[in-house]
């Protein structure tokens, strides 16, 4: 069975965010509980085989800008619009408008835990996308800095958790220590690095069991 099946038919476990949590942040389906009128976004997980015959999905470095998420690395996605059909036209139109991959391009394999973001009170879903090719990009320099792919072998076998200290919200004296993905440059953390979490899970179970 290759991966692509397989992560179609596991149960997906939010508690897979856990190592990825910083120190009293509860899991989201705990925040929620308490959270008044959370605004709804999504992210598409763009998945394909690169020349290597890897499995490789796509994150971004957002640009600069007055706001919570200027420059962190994230999925391409945004927020719910009065639009979109539902959550999954969302991740596929922020992908279009972000970094170009076309509406219908790519099969539709699934859902993963959706992730609470205090900071900006939103409720972000991701929704996972396979191409049988690497698919056609056109990178929007409005919104973003980079296109950075990265392989699920790499995510699960080599990349190292790195804690940083991170002030609890602008100008605060107040820091906590925050895991994240070393990758190259990048310090990968946060939503983002909740839903890798999740896949790397996935990828290690399957790699283990395909032996």
């Amino acid at each position: 069975m290759d991966f692509i099946s397989y992560l179609q038919t596991i149960e997906i476990n939010e508690s897979d965010h856990l190592p990825m949590l910083p120190l009293g942040r509860m899991l989201s389906s705990e925040a929620l509980k308490t959270m008044d009128s959370p605004r709804e976004s999504a992210v598409g997980v763009h998945c394909y085989k690169n020349q290597e015959a890897h499995y490789e999905i796509l994150l971004i470095q957002r640009s600069e800008y007055q706001g919570k998420h200027s420059g962190q690395i994230a999925f391409p996605g945004g927020k719910m619009e009065p639009n979109d059909s539902d959550l999954k036209h969302t991740a596929r139109r922020e992908c279009h408008e972000e970094i170009g991959i076309a509406p219908e391009a790519g099969d539709f394999i699934r859902s993963l835990s959706p992730v609470y973001i205090p900071v900006s009170n939103f409720k972000m879903t991701p929704f996972f996308f396979y191409h049988e090719h690497p698919p056609a990009l056109q990178l929007n320099e409005r919104e973003v800095q980079q296109i950075i792919p990265l392989t699920l072998e790499n995510l699960t076998f080599n990349l190292s958790i790195e804690h940083r200290e991170l002030s609890a919200e602008v100008n605060s004296l107040f820091t906590r220590r925050v895991p994240g993905f070393s990758h190259g440059p990048h310090w990968i953390w946060g939503a983002t690095a909740l839903v890798l979490n999740q896949l790397k899970t996935a990828y290690l179970e399957w790699n283990q069991k395909s032996r």
